[in-house]
């Protein structure tokens, strides 16, 4: 299967956040049920992930060469998933995590050392990547030139660097950005996991022997890569409502350590597709207004596909709080009172009937902007 370079090059960006990953696997199943993805005017060839975002990028990829096949599996995987395929949830476990988590707040600095990385273990995650994506396939869907490339982002632990896994066709040129390494590697299970190793909560992994934390600590500029990556198209779905349904209520008292860790983990995960999408917006207007058909320029116009949830995600996932196994739950509330804990839920519920919620709220959202849709793919 060779690519149609008549076909406009369209890259896939998908941002983090956990169990809210799930809403972009619905996304995807309502752009496939409108029928664009087949559409002659583009091919979707280049895959740009980080965080819940790379697992997904990841499994389209390795079915680049029918996109509704992974879009089945990816939903497929969302809807049946459950917190214990994620991370360990049994009570040995979880109360070792935290005896340790106790002891080295105590005595740490007595004693000179500490054992805690995370609150949670993410183990089973390794796993489940292993058998749900297929990763022998990428050779054979490059060989054949139905993917142009996968581009996941990790953050190094030791430099605070931003690193881009980059598993492609060979002739891709490299590019230079700052505070960041463009790293050409066969993707495996590992690197997904890495991408996906949300701070504080799940555990840096070893990657050839660094270490590597979530990609969208470092991710400032999530279009960037599909950008360098030649995309004229981009699509780009995220799983933050907009601001304007993200009213909270005023705080009474000072915040605890669940309302802090949420609003950090909004901002380092959920921030960066907004902010890029406006100076992608801005560029184009720019290139539109100065650039003359004659004189060169550095910068090209870039079509952008924005699709972002209608509903707030942590509101949701209020209603599904129950479904959070008991021992975790137990722990989370260690942090502050259940209400505060909500904004941490809507990224650990990784259940099937919440995933399934967000999965339809997907599909909801594609056909209520189904006209600049289909006019974006035309």
């Amino acid at each position: 299967m060779n690519a149609d370079p008549k076909r406009a090059r369209t890259a896939l960006v998908l941002s983090g956040g956990g169990a809210r990953g799930a809403y972009q696997a619905g996304v995807l199943d309502g752009l496939r049920d409108l029928g664009v993805l087949d559409s002659p005017a583009v091919r979707i060839d280049t895959f740009v992930g980080s965080s819940a975002g790379a697992i997904n990028s990841a499994m389209l990829a390795t079915h680049a060469d029918s996109l509704s096949k992974g879009i089945d599996a990816l939903v497929k995987l969302w809807s049946e998933v459950e917190a214990s395929q994620i991370f360990r949830t049994d009570v040995r476990s979880i109360g070792s995590t935290g005896v340790r988590w106790a002891w080295d707040l105590t005595f740490g600095g007595a004693v000179g050392g500490v054992a805690p990385k995370s609150l949670l273990d993410t183990e089973p995650l390794l796993e489940f990547l292993k058998k749900n994506l297929p990763f022998k396939r990428l050779k054979s869907q490059i060989q054949d030139g139905a993917l142009h490339a996968l581009a996941l982002s990790a953050t190094d632990l030791a430099t605070a660097d931003g690193v881009l896994f980059l598993h492609g066709q060979p002739d891709i040129p490299l590019w230079e950005r700052r505070r960041w390494r463009i790293e050409p590697t066969r993707i495996r299970a590992q690197h997904v996991l890495a991408s996906s190793a949300i701070p504080v909560l799940f555990p840096s992994v070893s990657v050839e022997g660094r270490h590597f934390g979530d990609g969208s600590v470092r991710n400032t500029s999530p279009l960037s890569p599909a950008i360098n990556l030649g995309a004229e198209k981009v699509v780009a779905v995220s799983v933050r409502e907009p601001a304007q349904a993200n009213a909270r209520r005023p705080l009474r008292e000072a915040p605890s350590i669940a309302q802090i860790a949420g609003v950090l983990l909004d901002a380092v995960m959920l921030d960066a597709v907004e902010v890029d999408i406006d100076h992608s917006e801005r560029v184009n207007r720019s290139v539109t207004t100065y650039h003359s058909g004659d004189s060169p320029s550095s910068f090209r116009n870039v079509d952008v596909l924005w699709i972002q949830p209608s509903e707030n995600f942590t509101a949701v996932a209020e209603e599904y709080s129950r479904q959070i196994p008991a021992v975790v739950r137990y722990v989370m509330r260690g942090l502050g009172s259940e209400d505060a804990t909500h904004e941490l839920s809507s990224y650990l519920l990784f259940d099937s009937e919440f995933c399934s919620r967000l999965i339809e709220i997907g599909r909801s959202d594609v056909a209520a902007v189904r006209a600049d849709i289909e006019a974006f793919f035309e």
